[in-house]
């Protein structure tokens, strides 16, 4: 530590009028104002929310020999970052484990892992990441990437997104073309089991 009588005060540098210590303060403290402002902004356009499972689920519809059959994933992982005000400035990604498919038939259940079909031994997950989210007549629509079975394609997922404070509700709906992912291989006949599978999904959110 220097010793006081070694610090020496230049008194020609100081301003020459109070005015200048104003002019001074303003101009250093603008770029800190205009950051303050853009991290305010960015943080409240993307606000995280936290699944709640007990409520939330991943579900299905498929059809079988002309007759439809519901199921769903029990395990699974997504993560809502979006304003309520504003979910055109977020993201949405989400994960479903395939070996939890539950259809309510242990059968059918066993044959959707095999090879043939979701291959979950070799491709355990399906995920999903939006790349652009737009606003619609009805809600919004997330463009994003679908990767199941070692494919990734281009999905649209229509949803809207209800609630304020801290808590809210997601519910989106995509069409899947099995055939686009080969889920399903050797299994053409579409009067055996249909291409389009159509998926639903329901968040209860909270912060």
């Amino acid at each position: 530590m220097r010793p006081l009588e070694a610090i020496e005060y230049n008194y020609n540098n100081l301003p020459a009028h109070p005015r200048d210590y104003t002019m001074k303060n303003t101009f250093y403290l603008k770029p800190l104002v205009t950051a303050a402002a853009l991290a305010f902004s960015v943080g409240a356009l993307a606000a995280p929310w936290t699944v709640v499972p007990e409520t939330s689920s991943v579900g299905f519809v498929g059809t079988q020999q002309g007759t439809k059959f519901n199921g769903r994933f029990q395990t699974f992982t997504a993560q809502i970052n979006l304003d309520a005000a504003d979910p055109t400035k977020g993201t949405i990604a989400g994960t479903v484990q395939l070996d939890s498919v539950n259809t309510r038939d242990s059968d059918r259940d066993a044959s959707l892992l095999d090879k043939d079909w979701f291959n979950a031994k070799q491709y355990p997950e399906a995920k999903f990441e939006s790349q652009k989210i737009e606003k619609t007549a009805d809600g919004y629509v997330a463009n994003g990437n679908l990767t199941l079975k070692g494919t990734t394609k281009p999905v649209a997922m229509k949803f809207t997104l209800d609630g304020s404070g801290a808590t809210a509700k997601f519910a989106g709906t995509l069409t899947i073309n099995r055939f686009d992912f080969n889920v399903g291989e050797g299994w053409n006949d579409t009067s055996w089991v249909a291409q389009d599978v159509a998926v639903d999904i329901k968040l209860d959110l909270k912060k």
